[in-house]
Parts: C-alpha cells; structure tokens; sequence
C-alpha cells in the first residue's frame, strides 16, 4: 500500500469528517452548561480548525505520513467509534478515546472532541486546558472562546467567565448568539450576589377520603371484647382547603470557600368544611450553615417547629437535619442524611407522647438527559423513643421516585415508599406487640404558565397494615392547587 493510501482514513476523519457534521457547525445536544448555537461565531470558525497550515496540523500530517498502515487504520477506527460516541451525546464513553488518539496525533479538531467531551461530562479542568490550548493556536476562535467561558461558570470562576464573554461580544457575533452571552452574564451577576431568595405560595382544595386516620369497621375486636368507636373516629371523608407557603434567603460568607448560611420557613395548613377537629398547622423555622464544593454540598440546618391541631396546640420540636451529598459524575450522585428531633406536647393528657426521634438516610440518584430525569432510591431507618413504650418505635424503609421536567414547563414526580414500625410494648386493649406495615404512593404534576405560576395536581395513597384492627387504615388524598413562585 502506498503512503498516501495508507493515511487516508485518518485523513479524511481528521479534516474532512464528510460523514460527520462539523464540530462548530454541527447541532450538538445542550446540557445547559455551555453557550451552544448551530452557527458558528464567525463565518471562517470551520475553517480555521482545519488549516493545514497552524502548527499542531502540520505536526499531526507529519506523524500520519510516518504510520504504519496498520496503524493508521487502527487509528481511523478508534477515531470513528469515538465520534459515534460523541454524537450520541456519550462523551464520558468517547473522551478516553479521544484523549488515547491524541497521544499518538493531535490537531485543532481532536482538541476541540476532548475539550467538549470533557467539559459535557464533568472533567472540567480538562475542559479549560483544551480550550486555552486552541485558544493560543488561533484566538479568533471565538466559539471555543464562548465553551470556555461556559466551563469556567461551571468551575466559579465568574470573572475570567465574564473577560470570554466580552471578548466575544466586541466580535459582534449573530444575534442568537449574543443573547446566549446575555444570559449567561446574567447568570453570572445572579451568581455572584451576596445573597438570594425565594418564596413559593400554594392554595388548593383537597379530597382526604379518611381524615381520621380511621379503620373501615366501627366495631373492632380488642382483648377481653368489642370496641365501638366514635363516629368521628371512624373512616370519614372531608373536603379541606389547603394552604402552603415557604421561602428562604441565602447568604454567602465566602464564595471561593463556598460557605453560606441559609435561613427557611414552611408553613402548611388545612382546614377541613365539615370535622374542623382534624384541622391541622404546622410552622417551621430553620437556619444553618451550608458548604457546596465542586462535587459536594453539606448542609446543617437547625431548625424549630410548632404544630396545632383542631384549635389547640399541639406540640413543638426541635430538629437538626445534617446532610452530605457527593456527586460522582453529571450522571450520578449519593447523598446520605441525619436528622434528630425533639418533641413536646403542650397538653400533660399527651405526655405520654413526647419523643426523642432519630433517621439515618442513604439516597443514590442517577441523572439523565441534563437532569431532565432524575431516579432516586432511598433507604434508611428511624427510630422514637417515646415516655411511654408503647409509643416507641423502630423500623427501616425503602422507596423509589422519579422526576421529570418537560420542554413544556410539565413537571412530574413519583415515589413509592415502604416502612415498618416495630413497636417497643403491646398497645392498650391488644395482647400482642404492635406491628405497622405502610405502603404509600405519590403522584404530583405540575405545570407553569406566564413564568411565575403554576398549577399543580397531587394523589396521594396510604396503606396502613397492622396486626392490631384499631391501627389499621387506608386512605386517599386528591389536591388540586394554584400558586406562584419567585
């Protein structure tokens, strides 16, 4: 085989890429990270990565000439199986094949696969190295200059994010492609605030087809005979309006550090039409120090609530809700949480209930498609250790949800959750010791309109099985709610 026949592939697949789409021109899938346009910046951008006249081509022609034929080709299919990677959005999977090619050949277009590959998938520092490196060969490769300012918002490096962005903004480029450079100068202001808010407020009307937590049977067997319970005590359906507020204002102590400190309150309420005795509050407060790194954020949050029931208060806790959480790569992410409550009851009729409680948590999530889905299964245990034992409990659980968001502003979320309590002492009116199993099942979608608004629907399912009657119930809630949020 001839010279020229043995480097042709690797040729063609370096400059000519006829089966491929350019790397500027092409349109490549948007992780929301980076300042993507089918067009390029500047009408020779295309031309520019491929001259055969910069150094780094001249050096790589040079190398293939030198090949062996079986090398070269071996290289061709290396580079071919790494570019039907990167155009099925696998760059995790094509970046170590890019970065094994340029090892033996690199040029302006092998450069520009490894600095998008690696920036798309979380090798950020790669990302910027590859850039800067184009970016000194030709700096009128204002494309590459606008996936390093995207890389170096991602980093927190605001400022050198902010000298790209300008740089290619005095190129007047396309429209499309300065209001991409607005919004990510606009994000970079919002970023760069000493601190931020948000507040979100929900009203609905709910269906709860058992408000009292009631068994289905009115006449329950119980050690020693029969059981007739109230009839409010029993299984029966109320309507409720429902009401939800909550907001936050977080402020940051040292950006580079990243040290925050983040204060919240929750407010939820509902009042039911008919059995206002099951009219329920609750308010809660809480403030703690946050810590987010590259790949991790730490929270402590410490926090008080107090709950009313009917028209009386009920009880006050205070908790500490710590949680860590990693992320291993864009794709996925552990986090693992604690939280410690005390509660107390104002009335001395409900001593008997005041509790020390304690929940340990672990929660992997795997994220797609820019976490545009996100999966999340959880496992954890609890336990309460109430005045009286027959309140106490321990137990683990299980569950699994889903999370998607559509182009449409269409959010939807499911979970699945499973526990078991173990009670420390046999209930009064039973012989044996409590034992709850719970199934419960959730399903909210939710959709935005003029920005700031949205309309949601939430079910809700509870099955709870015990081997005592009194304690064993079903129940359904249906929620329909608008609101706003900023």
């Amino acid at each position: 085989m001839k010279l020229w026949q043995k480097t042709s592939f690797v040729i063609l697949a370096l400059f000519l890429c006829g089966f491929y789409a350019s790397p500027v021109s092409a349109q490549t899938p948007s992780d929301g990270s980076s300042l993507q346009t089918k067009q390029s910046v500047t009408a020779d951008a295309e031309m520019n990565l491929r001259d055969p006249k910069q150094e780094v081509n001249k050096q790589a022609l040079e190398k293939l000439s030198k090949m062996s034929s079986d090398k070269a080709e071996a290289l061709d299919s290396r580079l071919a199986e790494a570019l039907t990677l990167y155009y099925d959005g696998k760059y995790g999977q094509a970046l170590p094949i890019f970065n094994t090619i340029a090892s033996e050949v690199e040029t302006m277009d092998i450069m520009w696969w490894i600095g998008t590959s690696a920036m798309r998938s979380g090798e950020l520092n790669l990302a910027v190295k590859k850039f800067q490196a184009m970016l000194a060969i030709n700096p009128g490769l204002h494309r590459v200059r606008l996936d390093l300012a995207a890389t170096y918002f991602q980093i927190g490096r605001y400022e050198d994010s902010r000298q790209e962005l300008e740089a290619v903004r005095a190129a007047r480029p396309p429209e499309a492609v300065q209001k991409n450079i607005d919004g990510l100068l606009a994000a970079i202001t919002d970023a760069t605030r000493k601190y931020s808010w948000n507040v979100r407020f929900a009203q609905g009307l709910q269906y709860d087809s058992n408000v009292s937590a009631g068994p289905d049977k009115r006449q329950l067997d119980v050690a020693g005979g029969t059981l007739t319970l109230a009839d409010d005590s029993k299984k029966i359906s109320d309507t409720a309006a429902i009401t939800n507020f909550n907001g936050s204002f977080l402020y940051h102590i040292d950006r580079n550090k990243g040290l925050m400190w983040n204060t919240g309150i929750d407010f939820y309420q509902a009042m039911y039409f008919s059995h206002n005795k099951y009219n329920y509050r609750l308010i809660d407060v809480n403030t703690g120090p946050w810590w987010a790194g590259r790949n991790n954020i730490l929270k402590i949050p410490v926090g008080f609530a107090h709950q009313d029931f009917g028209s009386k208060w009920l009880s006050n806790i205070l908790h500490v809700d710590p949680s860590y959480e990693h992320h291993f790569s864009p794709y996925f992410g552990l986090k693992g949480s604690l939280r410690y409550a005390r509660e107390l009851f104002y009335s001395d009729q409900n001593d008997p209930l005041n509790n020390e409680s304690w929940r340990y948590e672990v929660m992997p999530s795997i994220y797609l498609a820019n976490r545009r889905h996100i999966i999340s299964l959880i496992t954890g245990f609890e336990r309460s250790e109430a005045d009286q034992r027959r309140f106490s409990y321990d137990g683990p659980y299980v569950g699994m949800s889903y999370f998607t968001r559509f182009p449409t502003g269409t959010e939807v979320f499911l979970r699945y959750l499973w526990s078991q309590r173990d009670y420390k002492e046999k209930p009064l009116l039973y012989a044996d010791d409590r034992i709850d199993r719970r199934h419960v099942v959730t399903a909210v979608v939710s959709q935005e309109f003029y920005k700031h608004y949205f309309v949601s629907f939430a079910f809700n399912y509870i099955d709870n099985g015990s081997n005592t009657e009194l304690y064993r119930f079903s129940k359904e809630t249906f929620t329909l709610s608008v609101g706003f949020y900023f």
